[in-house]
């Protein structure tokens, strides 16, 4: 495993990545007709969908960001940590301001006409983006928090990993993840993510602002770590294999009676009472045994190539910062059709999927500039 490791590329993280990233668009077609705030909604909601969803929110990001920790740690043992923060800073900062001046924009311009009354025309939305934070004024990251959040997260723990890299510590580490590793050890890794929602979530609950989301940016950095650590040690990936159906079973418990309670009308109370602090520690627990489960499944059935994956594997980075403008504006103008709910979701959600792969591959793709300011590696430097 260890040599597996070293000499070859792990396709089944690539897989994973492709999935989470398609994945967003039935998610975020989802959100318009789900029981909580959107930018755009349809009059009409689905207890349904808002269930699913809940499921789908215990792991998705989670997964985001244990796959960005897993890169990081690969990426590391190929260039020095200078080219790191360069390529991060290229990857995440560059799409990010692009995208709050040119992506997000048209979503923050459909969602002030459909819930704040606004009526201009949208040279007169955008003529008043710099004059104000929304929802007070026009400027927004939106679904682009993840590319902030990522970048700090990746440079905040970047001492930590080097020193693990230049082994001062190692062998203290090394003892540590093996003795995790054995057994049931493993869902210990839970306990911190608990103890960060259990003791942060109540005070600071969000939304994605880092002002008042630390619950979330601790959440996400130990997820983060855990990708680093997951494939430092050959010992961690034995424990996942070891490991995938009692998480599977933990995992499906767990979420069946939380969202089985909240299809029966049942809500938690946000506070430091015992339900909702029971609910967020085994929350915390259901994220590692679902990302357990995924990754277990994967390196067991998905480590192969071929030319879907090598093409969609580069359409990552582009598709998540594009895809929910096109969602949004096209749930826009759908929403108010006279059609079924389920309907409205399979048409939003088919188009979406049609022109956001019409963008990449026509417009994004093709182009050096656009590949740049979306993320993407220079044509001239791409390694197939």
């Amino acid at each position: 495993m260890q040599d597996q490791l070293k000499n070859e590329r792990l396709y089944y993280l690539d897989w994973l990545r492709v999935f989470a990233v398609m994945l967003l668009i039935p998610y975020h077609t989802g959100a318009i007709f789900a029981n909580f705030d959107f930018h755009i909604k349809n009059k009409v909601t689905s207890a349904g969908i808002t269930t699913i969803m809940g499921f789908i929110d215990n792991w998705h990001m989670p997964l985001f960001f244990l796959l960005a920790g897993a890169s990081t740690w690969f990426a590391l043992k190929k260039r020095p940590p200078s080219a790191y923060i360069k390529e991060r800073f290229l990857r995440l900062i560059v799409p990010l301001v692009f995208g709050m001046l040119v992506i997000v924009p048209p979503q923050t311009f459909c969602e002030k006409i459909q819930k704040y009354g606004f009526s201009g025309n949208y040279f007169d939305f955008y003529s008043h983006l710099f004059k104000g934070v929304f929802p007070e004024g026009n400027l927004t990251w939106n679904h682009l928090w993840f590319l902030f959040y990522l970048f700090v997260i990746s440079i905040a723990v970047l001492p930590l990993i080097l020193k693990w890299k230049g082994g001062r510590g190692a062998a203290a580490l090394e003892s540590f993840c093996a003795w995790l590793a054995k057994g049931r050890r493993f869902f210990l890794l839970s306990l911190p993510l608990a103890i960060i929602q259990m003791t942060l979530k109540v005070p600071y609950p969000g939304p994605q602002n880092i002002v008042s989301d630390w619950a979330r940016i601790l959440f996400m950095l130990f997820i983060f770590l855990y990708g680093v650590l997951f494939y430092i040690f050959p010992w961690f990936q034995e424990s996942l294999e070891r490991n995938l159906n009692v998480a599977l079973a933990v995992g499906a418990a767990i979420s069946i009676c939380y969202l089985g309670l909240y299809f029966l009308g049942y809500r938690f109370v946000n506070g430091y009472n015992l339900p909702n602090l029971m609910q967020l520690g085994l929350n915390s627990v259901a994220t590692l045994c679902w990302l357990i489960v995924l990754i277990g499944f994967a390196q067991r059935t998905l480590n192969f190539s071929n030319q879907f994956l090598d093409y969609t594997s580069d359409a990552v980075l582009p598709v998540y910062i594009i895809h929910q403008t096109v969602i949004i504006v096209l749930g826009y103008y759908i929403v108010g059709a006279e059609l079924h709910l389920i309907t409205k979701f399979a048409i939003i959600n088919i188009l979406s999927f049609i022109i956001v792969v019409a963008i990449y591959d026509i417009i994004i793709r093709r182009f050096e500039v656009m590949r740049v300011l979306l993320g993407m590696r220079p044509l001239q430097k791409k390694i197939s």
